[in-house]
């Protein structure tokens, strides 16, 4: 059967995003990705997020860069490309940095993801993954309220199991971050009753926090990174194959 993403999962998740709890996780995404986004270079960017309206790499140094969302909504970032992270419309070993936003955690093949993310990677190119930590309180959290969907319903996969995928498809683990130790409680003031417990739990030597960031590069034995050569069919600079994804929108593109 071919694998897809949740498009209800989708819409519980932006939801949940709009809510307090929401926003105070977003802010803290947004500040790890741009942390991961300091250790690595490259002129072409694909973000793969789930919520078109979220755009996390201003602080890129990317020439092109373009977001992938798996549909047209209100309020979506204008240079976006619509397709699902299992099927990416971009040719092989061509982005120098993608960043996976949540998108493997809401689909029922959460590996064929991560293959199709190491697919378009050129040799020498990084991923970036934002993910929610199993081993945390959302992780918990989630074995109570995972009928009440997204977030809770994801499928929250372990760093260590992930590292594991990472070697099958040639790529090499530099390391992750942990953030965001709170409880997840939807009142901010039952989050501030318990934050001396967060506060304990940041300052253990494992990474405890609700989310994570983990980056990864492409190695591919005996292939030297080179520039590819381009069109501009489409998206200005970045080579998309042609299907049944459609686009919307041309403002990211710095050319």
């Amino acid at each position: 059967m071919r694998s897809v993403t949740d498009l209800i999962a989708v819409s519980e998740l932006q939801a949940w995003y709009d809510t307090d709890l929401g926003q105070q996780f977003l802010a803290q995404e947004r500040q790890m990705i741009e942390r991961a986004l300091l250790s690595v270079q490259g002129s072409r960017l694909l973000q793969v997020t789930l919520d078109g309206r979220q755009w996390f790499c201003d602080t890129a140094r990317a020439q092109h860069a373009v977001l992938v969302a798996p549909r047209v909504e209100l309020g979506m970032e204008q240079r976006t490309l619509i397709a699902t992270p299992e099927e990416l419309p971009v040719q092989s070993a061509v982005i120098d940095i993608l960043v996976l936003h949540h998108a493997h955690e809401f689909s029922d093949d959460p590996h064929q993801v991560i293959r199709e993310a190491a697919r378009i990677l050129r040799p020498g190119g990084h991923l970036i993954m934002l993910g929610f930590n199993p081993t945390s309180w959302i992780g918990m959290h989630s074995q109570l309220k995972r009928k009440q969907g997204a977030p809770w319903s994801a499928h929250f996969i372990s760093q260590h199991r992930l590292v594991d995928w990472f070697k099958l498809l040639q790529l090499a683990s530099l390391g992750g971050y942990s953030k965001e130790f709170s409880y997840p409680l939807e009142s901010d003031q039952s989050r501030q009753r318990v934050r001396p417990v967060a506060n304990i739990i940041k300052a253990l030597p494992f990474k405890s926090g609700n989310l994570f960031t983990l980056t990864a590069r492409k190695d591919v034995a005996g292939l030297t990174p080179l520039q590819p050569q381009w069109n501009r069919r489409l998206l200005g600079k970045l080579q998309v194959i042609e299907s049944k994804a459609t686009s919307a929108g041309v403002r990211r593109n710095k050319s």
